[in-house]
Parts: structure tokens; sequence; C-alpha cells
């Protein structure tokens, strides 16, 4: 599985985390997802064999929003809990 955070452009509200949790969840290959709305970002796990970051912005982008992908290579903290971000 790999990990990748997307900054999401556009969310409004809480309920636009509803609505990027479900464009990912439709894509093969996509294990779990998590939307936070304060912090403007997807963290996604998926299988690179079976599908690509590229599929993900796409889901994204036609459910409305932006995207814009983070490395783990930046200093700042993903919020997340897997470790490879050192936040």
């Amino acid at each position: 599985m790999q990990t990748e955070v997307l900054n999401v452009t556009g969310m409004t509200s809480e309920d636009c985390t509803d609505a990027v949790m479900r464009a990912i969840k439709t894509i093969d290959g996509v294990g779990t997802v998590s939307v936070s709305y304060p912090q403007s970002r997807a963290i996604v796990q998926f299988d690179e064999d079976v599908t690509a970051t590229q599929e993900l912005t796409a889901a994204v982008e036609k459910a409305g929003f932006g995207v814009r992908k983070i490395s783990f290579d930046e200093k700042e903290s993903c919020g997340g809990c897997c470790g490879k971000c050192g936040g």
C-alpha cells in the first residue's frame, strides 16, 4: 500500500469532506481515506498496482475540488499517524 497526502482546495464546509471521501472511495484499489476540512487535506492509502495518484486527483477534481499533492518530504506534519512525515 502507498500513502498520498493531497491538499484539497475548494472545500467550504464539513459537508465537502464527505463529497471528497465518496469520490476517492469509488476508485478500485483505495484502502483507507481520511479527509480533513480544517487542514484541507485527504490522506489516502491505496494499492499502487491497481491505481495511481493521477486517478485520485481526477476523481476529486470531477467532484468539483482542486488537488495539490503534498510530498512526505515537506517539513510540515500531515496530521496523520503513519509516521512517515515525522508529524
